[in-house]
This record gives C-alpha cells, sequence and structure tokens, in this order.
C-alpha cells in the first residue's frame, strides 16, 4: 500500500509537470513571465492566477502594440517585448509597482491612471510629452495612451482588479514633424530675406522662361531700368521690352542651351526710351531641376550708360590733353620748314641769277610741303571717323612716329621700324593713333634722359585665345622697364608713375578703346641691368562685330 501511495504521488507531480502553461507564445517577455516568482508577490504563483489575469496577459503578449498591465491594489506592472524599449537600462520592471517603476513622472501617470481604476471608465490621451529617464539621461517621448478597466467575478459582485494600458509612440514622428515646421519657418523666413535683398538690391535681377523668354519674375530695381514697374514686366517678354538691342537674343538663346554668360555687355534701345542708346552688362546663368533640365534664366544687370558716357568724356579729355602734350612738338616741327622757307625766299630775291633763285624756291617748296605733311598728319590723327575705315598698319604708326619725330630725335633715340604685313585693317583710325601716340610717347619718357632704342613692328597674327586672325602691332624701348607691382595696375584709371606731369588716363583709355575693337593690349617689362625695357603688344581682328 505505501509504494502504491508514492507511485501515485509521482503520477500526480508528472501530471502537474506536463499540464500546458497557462501563459502561452514564445517572446522574450512571455518566457520571462513563465519563470517570474510571482509566488514572492501578492499575485502568488501562475496556477493561482485568475482567469481574467491570464487571459488579458496572452492578449497583452500577442498585442502589436506597445502594452502593459496594472494588476491589484499594488499596480503591479505587467508588459510585452515591444514595451520594453521605454524602460531603457532600469532595473527589472517584471512585477513591480509601475508608480515605482516611473517615479520620476509618478504624478503624471498616477493622473492618468487613476480614472479608469476608480470610475471603471477607459480614457485617451493624444499625443502627450513625457521627460522619462532613458538609459540614464531624461529624454522626451510623446505617446498616445489608452486606458481600459480589467474586470474580474467576486463574490460581491464585478470588481475592478487592474489596467489595460497600450501606448503609440509618436516622438520620432513629431520631431520629424517639429523639425519639418522649424525647417518651413526657417525657409519662410530665409525666403522672406531673399525677397527683401532681391527687391531692394543695387542690381536688376530677374528669372526668365528659357523657352519664350518671358520675364517670370523680377525685382524693383530691373523694373525701374526698364522704366516699369514689376507688374507690367512680370509676364512680358523680354524682346517686346528691348527689341533693339541686337546681341540680346544670341545671348538668351546660348543660356538656354547651358551656357553661362558672365560679364557680357549688350546696348540699345528699350520700347519705354525710344531713340535713346542704352548700354548693359549682365550675368545669364541656366537654372537646371534636379534631373537636369534647364527650367529658366538667372539674369543680374547693372546699366552702364552711365559709366559709358563719363568714359566717353574721359577719353576725349585724354585726347585733348594728349593735343597739349604735342602741341609744342607740333609747332617747333611746323616752325623749322617755315624758318627755312623765310630764309630761302629771302635769298631768292636777292639772287644774282634766275637758275639760284628757283634753287632757292624749290627747296623752299619742299620745306612747306614738309610743313603740308605735319599738317595733315596731325589733322589724320585727330580727326575721327564716324564710321571704321580700312588702314594698314603702316599708315598707323607712320603719321604717330611722324609727329613724335622731334621728341625722338631730342631724346637721341633710334628708331627701328619694321612693316611686315599690307593687309588692311577695320578701325577708328584716329582712336588706333591715339594708342599708338601714348604707347610711343611713353618709350620715349622711359629713355628721354640716356637715349635708346625704339623698335617698332607690325605683322599678321593670331589672338590664340579667340583664334582670331588680325594684325599685331608692337612697340618695344630700351627704358629702365617697370616693376610687376607696377605692371599689375598699369591699366587702372588715375593710377601714374609720372607725378604731377600725368593723370594716370592713358593706358586706361587705350585699353578700352582696344577692348571696344575686340582687340587685346598686352604688356611685358623687365628691369634687369642686362636686359631691361619694356615691350607693349596690340592686337586688331580683320573682323569683328563690335565695330
Amino acid at each position: 500500500m505505501e509504494n502504491l501511495s508514492i507511485s501515485a504521488t509521482v503520477s500526480d507531480d508528472s501530471a502537474l509537470m506536463n499540464r500546458p502553461s497557462r501563459i502561452v507564445g514564445h517572446s522574450q517577455m512571455a518566457d520571462q513571465i513563465r519563470s517570474h516568482a510571482w509566488e514572492q508577490t501578492i499575485l502568488g504563483p501562475i496556477s493561482s492566477w485568475p482567469s481574467e489575469l491570464v487571459v488579458a496577459v496572452n492578449l497583452l503578449l500577442s498585442s502589436k502594440l506597445i502594452s502593459c498591465i496594472l494588476w491589484s491594489a499594488d499596480k503591479l506592472l505587467i508588459y510585452n517585448d515591444l514595451y520594453q524599449p521605454l524602460l531603457g537600462n532600469k532595473p527589472s520592471a517584471l512585477g513591480k509597482p509601475f508608480l515605482d517603476v516611473w517615479d520620476e513622472i509618478r504624478e503624471q501617470a498616477k493622473a492618468i491612471i487613476t480614472p479608469p481604476l476608480t470610475v471603471g471608465e477607459s480614457n485617451l490621451f493624444d499625443k502627450v510629452p513625457f521627460k522619462i529617464l532613458l538609459d540614464g539621461e531624461f529624454s522626451e517621448k510623446i505617446c498616445t495612451l489608452t486606458n481600459s478597466p480589467i474586470w474580474t467575478e467576486t463574490p460581491d459582485g464585478p470588481r475592478i482588479q487592474g489596467l489595460f494600458q497600450t501606448i503609440v509612440d509618436h516622438t520620432e514622428g513629431e520631431r520629424a514633424m517639429r523639425q519639418l515646421t522649424e525647417s518651413e519657418a526657417q525657409l519662410r523666413h530665409t525666403h522672406a530675406e531673399l525677397d527683401a535683398m532681391y527687391d531692394s538690391g543695387a542690381v536688376a535681377s530677374a528669372l526668365i522662361d528659357p523657352i519664350d523668354f518671358r520675364y517670370v519674375r523680377v525685382n524693383t530695381k530691373l523694373a525701374e531700368m526698364l522704366d516699369s514697374t514689376v507688374a507690367e514686366v512680370t509676364g512680358t517678354s523680354i524682346f517686346d521690352l528691348a527689341s533693339n538691342v541686337p546681341t540680346l537674343r544670341h545671348q538668351l538663346l546660348q543660356v538656354a542651351k547651358g551656357t553661362p554668360l558672365m560679364n557680357v555687355t549688350a546696348e540699345g534701345e528699350i520700347a519705354t526710351r525710344p531713340g535713346e542708346l542704352r548700354s548693359w552688362q549682365s550675368n545669364y546663368v541656366p537654372v537646371r531641376s534636379t534631373t537636369g533640365e534647364i527650367i529658366g534664366i538667372a539674369a543680374a544687370s547693372i546699366e552702364t550708360t552711365g559709366q559709358k558716357k563719363a568714359e566717353a568724356i574721359l577719353i576725349r579729355n585724354e585726347k585733348l590733353a594728349a593735343v597739349g602734350r604735342l602741341a609744342a612738338s607740333i609747332a617747333h616741327e611746323i616752325n623749322n620748314p617755315l624758318e627755312s622757307v623765310t630764309n630761302l625766299i629771302y635769298l631768292a630775291r636777292g639772287a644774282s641769277d634766275k637758275l639760284t633763285a628757283n634753287e632757292y624756291l624749290e627747296t623752299a617748296d619742299r620745306e612747306l610741303r614738309r610743313a603740308s605733311a605735319i599738317t595733315n598728319q596731325t589733322l589724320r590723327f585727330y580727326k575721327q571717323s564716324t564710321s571704321a575705315l580700312s588702314v594698314t598698319a603702316h599708315e598707323l604708326l607712320e603719321s604717330v612716329l611722324a609727329i613724335q619725330q622731334g621728341r625722338i630725335v631730342n631724346a637721341g633715340i633710334h628708331v627701328e621700324f619694321r612693316d611686315r604685313t599690307s593687309e588692311r585693317v577695320k578701325c577708328f583710325d584716329g582712336e588706333i593713333r591715339q594708342v599708338l601716340n601714348n604707347i610711343i610717347g611713353n618709350a620715349i619718357d622711359a629713355m628721354h634722359t640716356s637715349g635708346g632704342r625704339l623698335l617698332v613692328r607690325s605683322r599678321t597674327g593670331t589672338h590664340w585665345p579667340t583664334g582670331a586672325r588680325g594684325i599685331t602691332l608692337t612697340i618695344a624701348d630700351t627704358g629702365n622697364g617697370m616693376s610687376s607691382e607696377v605692371q599689375g595696375r598699369l591699366f587702372e584709371a588715375f593710377y601714374t608713375t609720372k607725378g604731377i606731369n600725368g593723370n594716370g588716363l592713358g593706358l586706361w583709355v587705350s585699353k578700352e578703346i582696344i577692348d571696344r575693337h575686340a582687340g587685346s593690349l598686352r604688356v611685358r617689362s623687365s628691369t634687369l641691368p642686362d636686359a631691361h625695357g619694356t615691350v607693349f603688344s596690340i592686337f586688331l581682328p580683320f573682323q569683328t562685330s563690335k565695330i
């Protein structure tokens, strides 16, 4: 009988061990709940749990939401795997009082769970911010919570024994939304600043449609430049407002194909001021979409009409100054043959025979022709044509050398003139003579104390940066040369090394003249003891659309 009793006990224990667990599932928290020492808590072992708690726990473990259960008067915490990240590295919270676990937000948590546990009605808190202790640091969480009471049957009737809480964590989404809102606000602020800068800028700015070339957007400065309002200009074709600006269409077509243009110039008339020649300097840049498609043309322009007029006045003034500088030299050149003529006429009157008198008169005639030639060269030098003329390099250089001949002789300078081209170039010859006179005059100044050599050359050449063909004029002297600092500022307006004897306009004006002819003006200089001097090189193209 005793053996039978022992055998029956073993059989009962084995049946108990093989009985299916009341907590189902294979998640981490399912395993922890099954293995937790519940007998050390008020809940007791799982086998003694009321069926309502078991059902709630199994529902909790299968939930796809962050979920937890608070049970008994102590509100002991039971939770699923999704709940664990909220706990961070806190000590094990399973089976601990809920308010002790969330001590850092005790009052806030108490206010949320108390009504369902006392009144028995579910509640919902939408996107509530919490400052919880997460991995040792306070971190903000934004969550939506639902709290539902769990009822159980008791001898005294249904009673609330616990709470089922589900949580939706909106933190990342709200942070992203907050950042988006802040970014939008910053963007609006930046946009407002850019609008203010755009509208109040000193540069005329516009966005142009790359297909029909209508103004999509313009600032106040551009509207003022076109003698219109922003509303009148917006949506209007640029060619309607600037129909008589020859180079504009070609420039915009280039940009519409993807080529940015910087510091390009244009001259012409606008519709609101017909008959008035105006000039502009502009930058045009294609605007591309994220796919690389050209969706606009950004334009920034400044009107240079006033500057051009001022430059024209300076050029005229420099020309007059050049006349003044050469007046004494020309007077001297003319006076010499005139004195000779006076003496020869006197000798002819006193000649004893007709043959001798004729010789005197022939000599006087040659001197008068020399004076006439100097006068004609001077007039040709300063009389500006209204349109470009076709001239040779020899014609340009010879007249300048003739006018400077007196200074050349007085300075003891030896001229080496080598003309290697007879081709003609189209230019405003008076302006080019002005440039040559300025450069040759500077060369004479550089050698006026000790003499030297003045090398003047002409040849057919190529401007390699553009590939244009034309003539190259070279003027070289054996003066002391210029430092690199002086060379760097040589073409600046009002920069001079001549003190009160210079106004600093000669080479600046010369550069402007050559640029208007689509040519180039370059300089090289050396101050080495055994290789000193300066070389100016002028290139004038055979063909250009600028003149």
